[in-house]
Formats: structure tokens, C-alpha cells, sequence
């Protein structure tokens, strides 16, 4: 706001006494303003505040798809839960699209129990991809994959 008013004064001034250099100064002050206003409404009405608010009915979409039983839709909520950091909720919707038989969410979980519990905890989950027909987690029980390294799996 301050330098809106500090152009508005050097423009005036710099037309008001034929100084070109003042009124140049004036608009530039009056563009600087705009762009601080911007700026400060970004935070309100900017892309960040847009795709917030997106995401937060995407998901209200993805959960009412879930609770009607749509495994793909319980993998993406799952997995937008995950990445909010509500690892609970994502291991709830994902163990159920897994159960539904969707091969992602087997192999999503296989990842969630490895960064929660171990790799350990992740094998169930990756063999179950794997029998499903994940092409990744396929890779992971041919001989010298991550779980049969000698051949024996």
C-alpha cells in the first residue's frame, strides 16, 4: 500500500513540474505496489491455496468412492494418506484394495510395511504382487532378487 501512495506522489509531482524521471520513478513504485498486493493475496486465492482446496475434494470424491467399495479408489485415497502423513489411514485403505485384489495396493503395502515395520513385514505383501502378476515385485523373487538372492525362493 505504502508504495501505491509513494507513486501516486511521485507521478503527480513528475507530471505536475515536466520531470519525466519523476513520473518513470511513480510508475515503477505503482508497479512494485501491485505486485507486493499480489503477492500477499497469493496466499488466499494463489495456485498453492487452488490445488489445496482441490485436493481436499478429490479426496472427499475418493472417499466416498472408497466406503462404496472401489478398490482403485481406496488405493488413491490410501496413497494421498500416505503422502499426508496419515501412514494409519493409508494402510487402512490400501490393505483393503489389496484384499479386493487390486496388484498396486499389494505392492503399495509392501512399501508402507517397509518403511514402517521392515522389509521383513513387506514380504507378505510383495509376494501377494508378485503371484498378481506386479511386474516389480515379479523382479523381487526371481533368482538374485531382493527376496531370493541364492535361488531357493
Amino acid at each position: 500500500m505504502l508504495f501505491l501512495l509513494f507513486g501516486t506522489g511521485l507521478t503527480v509531482w513528475g507530471l505536475s513540474t515536466d520531470n519525466g524521471t519523476l513520473t518513470t520513478i511513480g510508475w515503477i513504485a505503482w508497479g512494485v505496489g501491485i505486485i507486493v498486493i499480489w503477492m500477499r493475496s497469493a496466499g488466499r486465492f494463489g495456485l498453492r491455496a487452488i490445488m489445496t482446496r482441490r485436493m481436499l475434494r478429490d479426496m472427499d470424491l475418493m472417499r466416498a468412492a472408497a466406503e462404496k467399495g472401489d478398490p482403485v479408489a481406496m488405493r488413491a485415497l490410501g496413497s494421498m494418506l500416505k503422502v499426508t502423513g496419515d501412514w494409519d489411514g493409508a494402510e487402512h485403505w490400501l490393505s483393503r484394495s489389496a484384499w479386493a485384489g487390486d496388484r498396486e495396493a499389494m505392492f503399495d503395502m509392501g512399501r508402507l510395511a517397509d518403511q514402517r515395520n521392515g522389509l521383513e513385514a513387506a514380504e507378505q505383501w510383495f509376494r501377494m504382487a508378485s503371484e498378481a502378476g506386479h511386474p516389480v515385485a515379479r523382479m523381487m523373487f526371481v533368482e538374485g532378487g531382493l527376496f531370493n538372492r541364492d535361488g531357493t525362493s
